[in-house]
C-alpha cells in the first residue's frame, strides 16, 4: 500500500509506524492531509471506490478531543482520542473495514456501525489486528485456525 502525507508532522514514514500491525489495504493509495476545522475537532475520512484510495484527515491544530461513535446495540461511547496516532489508526481502522466489505460482500458504503465497532474494537491494540469477521444475517462464520508467523504473516 502507498503511502503519501501532507501533514508536517508525520511524513509518510512515520504514517507507516503509525499503522504497524494492522491490516494493508493492498492495491490502495492511503492519503494523509490536515483537516481545518472551525470550532471544534472531528473525525473525517473517505474511500473512493473509482480511484482506489483512502484520505484520512487529522485535526490540525490538534488538541485531545472525545467524539461519539454509534456502536449500535453496544451503545454510543466517547471515544477518547488523545493523539494524532489514535485518529490515524481510528480512522485507518473504519476504513478498511468499508474496504474489506467492498471486497468480500460488495457492500461498499455500508455498514458504518460495524466498522464503527471494528474500529473502536482495535485501534490502541498492539501488536498484529486481523481483518475483520463480519457476515450477513443468517451466515455462519467458518472457523479457522490461523497460525501467526514470526514475520506477523498469517497462514492457514
Amino acid at each position: 500500500m502507498a503511502v503519501r502525507s501532507t501533514l508536517p508532522s508525520h511524513p509518510a514514514g512515520r504514517v507507516r509506524d503509525v499503522l504497524g500491525g494492522l491490516p494493508m489495504a493492498t492495491g490502495y493509495r492511503l492519503t494523509v492531509k490536515s483537516l481545518r476545522y472551525r470550532t471544534r475537532p472531528h473525525l473525517q475520512a473517505f474511500t473512493f471506490w473509482d480511484r482506489p484510495e483512502m484520505v484520512i484527515q487529522v485535526p490540525e491544530p490538534f488538541v485531545p478531543f472525545a467524539e461519539v461513535v454509534d456502536l449500535g446495540s453496544w451503545g454510543r461511547p466517547l471515544v477518547q482520542l488523545r493523539t494524532r496516532r489514535d485518529v490515524m489508526r481510528f480512522l485507518y481502522l473504519h476504513e478498511y473495514c468499508h474496504y474489506w466489505l467492498y471486497l468480500v460482500h460488495g457492500w461498499g458504503t455500508a455498514a458504518e456501525v460495524q466498522c464503527d465497532r471494528y474500529a473502536f474494537a482495535h485501534y490502541r491494540r498492539r501488536g498484529i489486528v486481523m481483518p475483520p469477521r463480519i457476515r450477513r444475517r443468517g451466515q455462519r462464520l467458518a472457523v479457522a485456525t490461523l497460525a501467526i508467523g514470526a514475520r506477523g504473516r498469517a497462514s492457514a
